[in-house]
């Protein structure tokens, strides 16, 4: 006598239950595309934020009423919106841009499966667009196919949350006429694949993409693997399918292609890493005015002193938001830049004709290389009143939430932090010389061409010039100088609570390093650990990784904290010109100091010299 099974008849269930939601899902996605038809004559937005932010609320409320979690509800309404939003700005973008056709080819990185090929997919499919693939071996040829009409479009990384800007694709923007016409952000989940049966303790070889070793950096210093590099993310994984013992680092989607099984997830160094791509073809394309646009120029300022700073205020002073601001060497110039800048605006707003106007009159280069749909949708905010009832957000039974020592809600006008003569969050901006040998010759150095602060690793060696020092562990407090005046906690301690407490401790001032791969919100939170410990002499330092100084971040940065913030400017190969402009424009924002890297791999004494003196010029 056969028994059935207790968890069919409930699984049948979930099944009819799935089916019936994907159905509504569907009628939903229609219904938006009708709001969307309703606007067409009409300048309004496709995003309307008090709506959103009030239908949100109202399901958060109801979803509680039933027993849901109320972050779990934003976030699968959150999805919801996005894809309707997304829906509604490709429809208007096909209206205003009537002449496409129903299948594009596009020349892509890699084979099927790569990041690259499912980033075109995903662009396309929400565009109701057949995709006929392209895939090449190298950013070249999928400029020169789309060049040549061998392809409609190309699709491009340009940067990664974890590796930051992929240069190789910027320094191709230089050259070619084509034009930008879109964007796309897909999330990034590392796995490590392996074939049927195949498990990681019987691992020696991984391949992948260098950009690929470089986000999952921290996962690989723990194996004691052969790490290959691959042209492609596709290339790793059909390499790792027919090589023994070999496992290939990539999606589980475009494994699957392959053959390969996902055994390990989230190798990438932090949690969220996404990747941006930029989408070109020959023809520029029409941004609505209903859509929000982006607009990215390539611009190059004169070699006067402030020239950057200039141009940036233009942005400024017609209300316009900068998302990124980047460098890249002139080919054939040598110790001349150019910038990239993506503007939040649409190229046919008066505001940005405006800008670009006056731009041309104070740059000796720019050039438009194109204006786009936004795909940034970001998830909408809801007020404390409509989170209040919420446990996880308000955990504390207290009537009233007391604001973060750090924020401006608590203190609205900017710190200042005295350093010996120096002081931080005042306006001027102060340096601070970074040098790990010959201390007496940095001491020197910096009493002749200028700078206020010396951080070293011997720092008993200066006696005559305020001193910071780096701490990695609570051991090194009893033991510091009466000369060190400034305490730098090192990146890789940010999340050392002992250690933030202890300085919380400390009558010295503090300049607490952004761990590389952590949020804005991760990094105030430490620097709220010391505030609320006593000190509250509290600096933030944004260290320079891939792309040197993120505006964008400083921005954010200023909005939410009143702490004086330290940045090293630029990036190391960068000439002393670039990051003196570069340390002016974050001036400008309101940063309060610069950290420059003294010796035989940065800065020279003649760097320092031609730094300070660009940095200082009238």
């Amino acid at each position: 006598m056969q028994h059935s099974n207790p968890l069919e008849p409930i699984r049948a269930q979930i099944t009819a239950l799935d089916q019936q939601l994907l159905q509504l899902l569907a009628q939903r996605r229609e219904l938006s595309l009708q709001v969307a038809q309703t606007k067409a004559d009409a300048i309004s937005p496709v995003r309307d934020p008090d709506r959103e932010s009030a239908l949100l609320g109202r399901l958060v409320q109801q979803g509680r009423a039933l027993g849901l979690d109320g972050q779990y509800v934003s976030r699968l309404f959150h999805a919801i919106i996005e894809d309707s939003v997304l829906r509604q700005q490709a429809w208007f973008q096909e209206r205003i841009n009537p002449e496409q056709p129903e299948s594009v080819k596009v020349a892509y990185l890699g084979a099927k499966g790569s990041y690259s090929h499912i980033a075109a997919y995903h662009y396309f499919e929400r565009r109701d667009r057949q995709l006929i693939e392209m895939g090449l071996s190298s950013f070249d040829e999928i400029i020169a196919a789309v060049e040549d009409g061998q392809a409609d479009y190309g699709i491009l990384p340009v940067e990664n949350t974890s590796s930051g800007a992929i240069n190789e694709v910027f320094d191709l923007l230089q050259s070619t006429n084509l034009s930008l016409v879109g964007e796309t952000t897909e999330t990034i989940a590392h796995c490590l694949l392996l074939p049927d049966g195949g498990q990681s303790d019987q691992v020696r070889t991984v391949f992948a993409h260098p950009q690929v070793h470089a986000q999952c950096s921290g996962y690989l210093a723990s194996k004691d693997w052969d790490q290959q590099y691959c042209a492609s993310s596709a290339e790793a994984m059909a390499r790792a399918s027919q090589q023994p013992n070999a496992a290939a680092i990539g999606s589980a989607r475009g494994g699957s292609f392959y053959g390969l099984n996902a055994v390990e997830q989230g190798l990438a160094n932090q949690d969220r890493n996404e990747s941006r791509f930029i989408v070109v073809a020959r023809k520029p394309v029409t941004v609505p005015l209903q859509v929000p646009a982006k607009t990215t120029l390539l611009m190059a300022t004169s070699q006067q002193a402030g020239a950057l700073v200039e141009a940036l205020l233009v942005l400024k002073q017609h209300g316009l938001t900068m998302t990124k601001l980047a460098s890249r060497p002139i080919h054939g110039n040598p110790w001349e830049e150019m910038f990239y800048l993506d503007i939040a605006a649409n190229q046919d707003a008066e505001p940005m004709r405006q800008a670009l106007r006056q731009l041309t009159k104070i740059t000796r280069f720019i050039k438009v290389l194109g204006c786009y749909p936004s795909d940034t949708i970001l998830p909408t905010e809801l007020s404390a009143e409509q989170l209040a009832d919420d446990p996880r957000v308000n955990p504390a039974p207290s009537d009233q939430q007391q604001a973060p020592l750090y924020s401006r809600q608590h203190k609205h006008a900017d710190s200042q932090i005295r350093i010996g003569s120096s002081q931080f969050g005042h306006g001027s901006l102060q340096v601070i010389a970074h040098c790990n040998q010959a201390v007496a010759q940095a001491e020197r150095l910096i009493k002749e061409q200028g700078g206020h602060l010396l951080l070293s690793e011997h720092p008993e060696a200066s006696q005559s010039l305020p001193v910071a020092q780096r701490i990695n562990q609570v051991s090194q407090l009893p033991q510091l100088g009466t000369h060190v005046q400034l305490l730098v906690v090192a990146a890789a301690q940010m999340h050392n609570q002992t250690l933030l407490h202890a300085l919380g401790s400390q009558a010295r001032p503090v300049l607490l390093t952004q761990g590389y791969g952590t949020s804005i919100q991760q990094w105030l939170a430490a620097a709220e650990q010391i505030l609320q410990a006593g000190n509250q002499q509290v600096m933030l330092l944004a260290e320079r990784h891939q792309e040197g100084v993120d505006l964008h971040q400083i921005a954010k940065l200023r909005q939410l904290t009143h702490l004086p913030i330290v940045i090293e400017p630029g990036r190391a190969e960068d000439d002393a010109h670039t990051q003196a402009q570069l340390a002016q424009a974050a001036q400008a924002m309101g940063v309060s100091g610069v950290l420059i890297q003294l010796g035989e791999q940065q800065f020279s004494e003649r760097d320092y010299g031609e730094f300070m003196k660009a940095l200082y010029a009238e």
